[in-house]
């Protein structure tokens, strides 16, 4: 399955809703160059929806975390939503879920940018 990206926009939060996994190869290079992108663009708040992604391996991974320190050193903030099954345990093993913010309702992971 590849990965689609729909991005959308509350206030000044950009949302990234991924659906398809993401590794190693096009679906992670897709999910590096959107980032990219919006970090280039200017957009400091990112929220990420893992709903609709059911695997990730160590290179989606390394995209996550270069993101989230690239967005901290430059006084932005990315939390991600809804990480399930087996993506949740991937994050869970690499204990990313103690670093990087995470939320299972949107609501509230849009009022934490605040």
């Amino acid at each position: 399955m590849n990965l689609q990206i729909i991005t959308r926009q509350s206030g000044d939060v950009t949302i990234l809703d991924l659906q398809g996994r993401v590794t190693i190869g096009v679906s992670n290079d897709l999910l590096i160059a959107r980032l990219r992108e919006l970090l280039d663009s200017g957009v400091r708040k990112v929220l990420i929806n893992l709903e609709n992604v059911p695997s990730v391996d160590s290179s989606g991974i390394s995209s996550l975390v270069r993101s989230f320190v690239t967005l901290e050193r430059t006084g932005g903030s990315l939390r991600l939503l809804h990480p399930q099954g087996h993506v949740r345990e991937v994050l869970e093993l690499t204990r990313l879920l103690h670093s990087i913010p995470n939320f299972d309702d949107e609501a509230q992971a849009i009022a934490s940018f605040e």
